[in-house]
């Protein structure tokens, strides 16, 4: 276990990840209400990820300008302003609020990854990497039920609420954990083309193992959390079982630390194989079960243990493959793995639902699961 210092970081992402946590199931819920059907809520998701994918790869740029926390207390400013937004109930504002909702994760992700990287030893990552998981993802697991929860009892408006104020104690408990004084030398890189960083990135093997398997991973997720709603809303189970479902999926991040334990007793490749292979064939019984809502669900919220298994491991890929001297630009480029996952999963969704019914969001998924499990030969035997 890592020391209470570290412990005391990974907390961080507990708080800072319960502001949007507590808006993953209220936001494609309402960007449903909104545009009328899943195949146009896909494909406006579709649309703001493709702005996010950009934000992320120019915020080597802004923190040559800025610095590492201007650069994070940006990325929490543009979260309130995405709040009000998201709040509106209009389609317009809604959907700039979304624009600014995928620009400030990316943001805040960037600045949080290099303060890990400067504030963990190299040695501790794999330790440390399943309790920043797990506190990630507990913030992810409670925030969807309770924000459809507080909106479908109280009032509308309730979880942006919440989602504000944990925008402000965020930025609080960074002050309190000293991060603001923590000096992290800037890139000496003169690179200002954000191509050029995307290039650099993917000619170096191990970082594009890393991309490719983590993307997968995230676009998995990305399918849990948007269309697991709208499954259970379209198929009579109703909207408050389908967030309680995503609920209840991303629960297993409890078991994160025993994942990250079993990383490190037996290997990252074998857990991330055993990760991808089962999270597929469960994913392929949703599809087969889909006309039987009841069996389906279960089945679904048992194959989130096996990406929950993939959490065990988190960003151990990248952080060990990363050259101290390009952190911050390939940092950019990495975690544009979030937003890729959310624009490819909804394109692809959104041409698939035109022509296939909704159970093929499941099948289609158990499909890139499978090839990533064939892809984790390439990650190095000793790799602990």
């Amino acid at each position: 276990m890592p020391n209470n210092n570290y412990l005391y970081l990974a907390g961080l992402f507990f708080v800072q990840s319960f502001s949007r946590g507590i808006l993953l199931s209220v936001i494609p819920l309402q960007t449903l209400a909104l545009t009328g059907d899943a195949q146009r809520t896909s494909t406006l998701l579709f649309a703001i990820s493709a702005g996010g994918i950009l934000a992320a790869l120019v915020t080597p740029v802004v923190i040559q300008r800025i610095g590492h926390y201007r650069m994070f207390l940006f990325g929490c400013a543009m979260m309130f302003i995405s709040v009000i937004l998201l709040a509106s109930g209009d389609l317009v504002f809604f959907s700039v609020g979304l624009f600014c909702h995928v620009f400030s994760i990316a943001a805040s992700e960037v600045a949080l990854t290099l303060y890990v990287l400067a504030r963990v030893p190299r040695r501790e990552l794999t330790r440390f990497e399943p309790w920043r998981v797990f506190c990630t993802v507990l913030a992810l697991c409670i925030g969807p039920f309770l924000g459809v929860y507080l909106q479908t009892i109280f009032f509308h408006q309730l979880p942006f609420v919440i989602s504000a104020v944990f925008v402000f104690l965020s930025i609080i408990y960074f002050r309190l954990l000293g991060l603001h004084t923590v000096i992290i030398p800037r890139s000496g890189s003169q690179m200002v083309n954000p191509l050029r960083h995307l290039a650099r990135y993917f000619k170096q093997p191990r970082l594009s193992l890393a991309y490719a398997l983590v993307l997968a991973r995230s676009c998995w997720w990305t399918m849990f959390v948007i269309y697991t709603p709208i499954y259970a809303a379209r198929s009579g189970l109703g909207e408050l079982a389908g967030a309680a479902l995503v609920s209840i999926g991303t629960a297993w991040t409890l078991s994160v630390p025993f994942w990250g334990w079993i990383g490190r007793r037996y290997g990252i490749r074998y857990l991330l194989r055993a990760g991808f292979f089962l999270t597929g064939a469960l994913s392929t019984l949703v599809y087969l079960y889909a006309g039987s809502p009841v069996i389906a669900s279960a089945i679904l919220v048992i194959s989130a243990l096996g990406a929950t298994m993939l959490d065990g491991v988190g960003n151990v890929l990248f952080y060990r493959a990363v050259r101290s001297r390009e952190r911050s630009e390939m940092t950019a480029v990495f975690v544009t793995y979030r937003d890729f996952g959310q624009l490819a999963t909804p394109g692809l969704y959104s041409v698939l639902l035109a022509v296939f019914s909704l159970p093929v969001v499941f099948s289609s998924a158990a499909v890139w699961m499978f090839i990533a499990g064939y892809f984790c030969r390439y990650i190095p035997k000793r790799l602990r």
